[in-house]
């Protein structure tokens, strides 16, 4: 019989009087791989930081490598040997790759360092890992994989015998997480154990023995391992998934019209760079298009691009055949990765915020009281909720992305750049940028989504083109509609379209 790693039992955590979750019960083995999947990120944040930083419990026990290390009866200071790589580096930035893996660790007891011995020491560790690293190169210039290894290097070198991972496919590449998994796997052998923290099922089926469901705080399932491989029933998100297929299918019985039908309203001519080597791609008009990257650094140098300050210098691109140097025209629009984090004002309203974008259409818009009253009936029309005179700080996740696709309806620019739009998105979060994104591309505004990590982009896309470096060469390859069922079975949604094309459906 397997030996337990950790054991939550009947943990009730409560903050700031409101119960977050209620007698969570489960347990993780050691030397397995076990899978979450939170269908909304409610009580996602405190449930980890009761497993790894014992927060104080309303009812329950915490037990850690047989030891209650938590418990209601008292409180407990403590921090457990678990570490968590999320994707936000925890990495101390200005220091390199040896002193964050040794120095820093507690317990680290040598006031003078002997680099040799401790490079000795490291080398056998990254040899296991099958990747290139320098021990004294600083870590804020890793790519994102090798820094990923670097803070499971650090947790395999502590004997951190619980390693939880999150999110991590945000950040890496699909080449780069397969080679995580295996990674994994052989650690696994070696006696550690992984809880593996993901939004997408068709992750948790590569790489999981085990699985458990969680939505508003609440254990819906666990799954064992015969039942990962079956798959998650449709009626744990029955909501989400009639809206969406319902639309494939719509869209694969031919009812949208080809990309070749539509009007070319973006040709990007030549983009270049250290890794993209003239890239070139057109976008049509109410088309959703998907660049998915396979390398970190093309991803990177894709996003430097269209962020750079000074306008578009390294890119050729032309909107209705007529070229753009910058975004001041409003013909193209930019969202950035996470954008209730970094695109609003958090001290200012919500009229302030959606006015902003709408300066160079309407440079009278502070001055003429009509054009914001009709701003404002516009969006209680599509929205039904009037919030205009409420500050940011003072709306919701989803209020503040509904802000945010207003501002894009309002400007009305030929396409807009998305970044990653589902990142961190449970479920219903997920209903609701699918939603808007088709808001935008009924409204005739076309879409590029710029992802590392596929998500739910193939529920809205139209074509596909996937990037990556072969033989330090630059490589693209594209898929239409039709042509979304050659791709890997382990993305999201791909299988749907499997299904249809057995069942004889015409894509």
């Amino acid at each position: 019989m397997k030996k337990e790693i950790l054991r939550l039992q009947d943990v009730t955590y409560k903050k700031q009087n409101t119960i977050i979750f209620r007698n969570m019960t489960f347990n993780i083995l050691k030397g397995e791989i076990m899978g979450f999947i939170p269908m909304n990120s409610y009580g996602m944040d405190e449930l980890l930081d009761v497993i790894v930083n014992n927060l104080p419990l309303y009812y329950g026990y915490v037990y850690y490598q047989d030891k209650c290390v938590n418990s209601w009866k008292e409180e407990k200071h403590s921090r457990n040997r678990i570490c968590l790589i999320d994707s936000e580096t925890s990495l101390v930035n200005g220091l390199d790759v040896l002193t964050n893996v040794f120095t820093l660790r507690a317990g680290f007891g040598q006031e003078i360092l002997n680099e040799k011995m401790l490079t000795m020491q490291l080398q056998p560790f990254i040899d296991e890992l099958g990747v290139s690293i320098d021990p004294f190169m600083p870590v804020e210039k890793l790519p994102a994989y090798k820094r990923v290894m670097v803070e499971l290097l650090r947790a395999i070198v502590a004997g951190y015998h619980l390693i939880i991972i999150r999110e991590i496919s945000t950040v890496i590449s699909e080449d780069e997480l397969g080679k995580l998994f295996d990674i994994m796997r052989y650690y696994t052998g070696k006696g550690f154990t992984f809880l593996y923290v993901s939004y997408h099922f068709e992750e948790i089926q590569q790489v999981c023995t085990r699985a458990i469901l969680m939505s508003e705080g609440s254990i819906n399932l666990i799954f064992d391992k015969e039942q990962i491989k079956k798959g998650i029933s449709e009626d744990n998100y029955i909501d989400y998934y009639n809206h969406v297929s319902q639309r494939l299918l719509h869209r694969a019985r031919g009812n949208v019209p080809t990309a070749e039908s539509r009007k070319e309203v973006l040709y990007v001519r030549d983009m270049s760079g250290k890794y993209l080597d003239h890239f070139q791609f057109s976008v049509y008009k109410g088309e959703c298009l998907v660049i998915q990257s396979l390398d970190t650094r093309m991803y990177n140098e894709f996003l430097e691009i269209l962020e750079k300050e000074g306008g578009f210098k390294d890119v050729d691109m032309l909107v209705e055949g007529k070229k753009v140097s910058d975004y001041r025209t409003r013909k193209i629009a930019f969202m950035k990765e996470e954008a209730t984090q970094t695109m609003l004002f958090d001290d200012l309203t919500v009229r302030d915020n959606i006015c902003i974008g709408l300066d160079r259409k309407a440079p009278n818009i502070w001055l003429k009281k009509r054009i914001q009253k009709s701003v404002q009936e516009e969006y209680y029309r599509i929205f039904g909720e009037d919030i205009f005179d409420c500050y940011i700080n003072e709306l919701s996740d989803e209020q503040k992305t509904r802000v945010i696709y207003m501002r894009i309806l309002l400007e009305k620019p030929e396409v807009v750049f998305m970044v990653q739009p589902f990142k961190h998105a449970g479920t219903p979060h997920r209903m609701q940028v699918w939603e808007l994104q088709t808001l935008l591309l009924e409204r005739g505004i076309s879409i590029v989504i710029l992802a590392m990590n596929m998500s739910d982009s193939l529920t809205i896309a139209d074509r596909v083109i996937r990037i990556s470096r072969v033989d330090g060469k630059m490589t693209t390859k594209e898929f239409t509609y039709n042509q979304f069922s050659e791709l890997p079975m382990s993305l999201p949604w791909v299988g749907f379209f499997d299904e249809l094309k057995n069942n004889g459906e015409e894509i």
